[in-house]
């Protein structure tokens, strides 16, 4: 399962996935063309109108708190590019919410999670889209809102409706399509949704699997525990091939190849698959509690060569550059006294830099814009240190020349002038931190 932060992407299976949004929104899913917009009225799948002419998108209705929706990707019309899942809210703005989106694999593993963690007086929102990419597909968190509500986030794909998820008649499809087929009856009719009630924070939320897909009898998710989610079996599938190609925001540095994840519990080693090709990945550390947390590189002869985390912070998630060696595979050595989730991703799966991002312990960023400033905060306990790596043309090699963006202690709060893109930006903070490009 991964976990986004704002403007980070991930490939997720092509299969029928069930998509879930918490907590107490109305959900509504827009499908697009290559110009970003819908085609017609019957693009948009919402309560009022419950599945698209295709029938590849269904609106499942409200339970336990979530709107649930069902995405059949391997049978989305080629002229799709995009589809846009949404959320809005009728009690208020969507900050009181706490705006989550989960899709579900068919097995009932979650693949991706995305958690909008800064909205204020927004009532709807783009949480999350799916969109096209190397033959397969990609999942991108959004997390683009709207104080005008529903309006202003039909407005922004072309659509002439007053709301994207109040219930209410369907208006008549546009002439291209097909009349929408009724939706299917699940088995034990959900209940009528109860108003939203407060959800404790910064908890992460947890969603409800689902039996092995059957797209005509509909689901009945249940509720598992947010700890099994983390230490269940890896989901059983090969996300997409790994083959360069240009990633969303323009950048081509870095080889793509699937994802490749580990659980474990205590001190262990992990050797990377041959699939992972040499040259800068992504690394990923993620557990639970509290405690010291580290991981070295190892060298040709078996020992430890390079610190990839040094960690003491409660609940962390880091990501670093590691740099694969040519002509053997990867290994990490991790220590730690508890169960822990390791990743190894391609540089694409980095967040790219284009508002304002949050995060908390270490991180790797993208930046594809020109000169800017760029403008951090940070509470930490220690050191608080960005470095930048200009690779516009570096081939596939982490340039040995890197710039020092911050380097500061405790409490942060600085700019500092930023080369133009493409720019690797990474990040080591044991604490909270923000981080945008101020443009000059």
């Amino acid at each position: 399962m991964t976990d986004l932060l704002k403007g980070a992407n991930s490939f997720v299976p092509s299969v029928p996935l069930r998509v879930g949004v918490m907590r107490g929104l109305d959900a509504s899913v827009l499908l697009l063309t290559e110009q970003g917009r819908v085609r017609g009225d019957a693009d948009l799948v919402s309560r009022g109108r419950p599945v698209h002419p295709s029938g590849a998108v269904r609106h499942l209705g409200p339970h336990d708190g979530a709107d649930w929706l069902q995405v059949d990707l391997p049978g989305v019309e080629a002229a799709v590019d995009r589809i846009v899942i949404a959320a809005s809210s009728t009690g208020g703005p969507l900050g009181a919410a706490g705006p989550t989106v989960a899709a579900f694999a068919p097995d009932g593993t979650m693949v991706v999670r995305y958690a909008l963690i800064d909205t204020t007086t927004e009532t709807a929102c783009v949480l999350g889209e799916f969109y096209r990419r190397a033959g397969g597909w990609k999942f991108r968190a959004v997390g683009q809102g709207w104080d005008s509500g529903p309006a202003g986030l039909a407005a922004e794909y072309g659509l002439e409706v007053a709301g994207t998820g109040a219930p209410g008649p369907a208006p008549e499809p546009a002439p291209a399509f097909a009349p929408p087929v009724p939706a299917p009856a699940p088995p034990t009719p959900f209940p009528a949704p109860a108003p939203p009630t407060p959800f404790p924070a910064p908890a992460a939320p947890a969603f409800a699997a689902y039996p092995p897909h059957a797209p005509k009898a509909g689901y009945a998710p249940v509720d598992p525990q947010v700890q099994q989610l983390r230490s269940g079996p890896a989901a059983p599938y090969v996300p997409a091939p790994a083959v360069p190609a240009v990633a969303p925001g323009g950048w081509s540095f870095g080889a793509d190849f699937p994802v490749h994840t580990v659980r474990e519990h205590g001190s262990q080693v992990v050797t990377a698959p041959g699939n992972v090709p040499p040259g800068p990945v992504l690394v990923e550390l993620e557990t639970t509690g509290g405690g010291y947390l580290s991981a070295y590189t190892l060298d040709d002869r078996n020992k430890d060569d390079k610190l990839v985390f040094n960690s003491v912070l409660k609940d962390p998630r880091h990501r670093m550059l590691v740099v694969a060696p040519e002509g053997r595979r990867l290994r990490i050595k991790v220590s730690c006294d508890r169960r822990w989730t390791l990743k190894i991703l391609p540089l694409s799966a980095a967040p790219l830099l284009d508002g304002t991002l949050e995060g908390r312990g270490d991180e790797v960023v993208r930046y594809t814009g020109p000169p800017a400033d760029l403008v951090f905060r940070a509470k930490a306990s220690g050191n608080v240190t960005v470095y930048g790596y200009e690779v516009a043309d570096a081939g596939n090699t982490l340039p040995d020349n890197r710039t020092l963006l911050v380097n500061e202690i405790g409490k942060v709060r600085t700019s500092s002038p930023m080369p133009p893109g493409p720019l690797l930006l990474r990040a080591q903070v044991d604490g909270a931190w923000t981080m945008k490009a101020r443009p000059v």
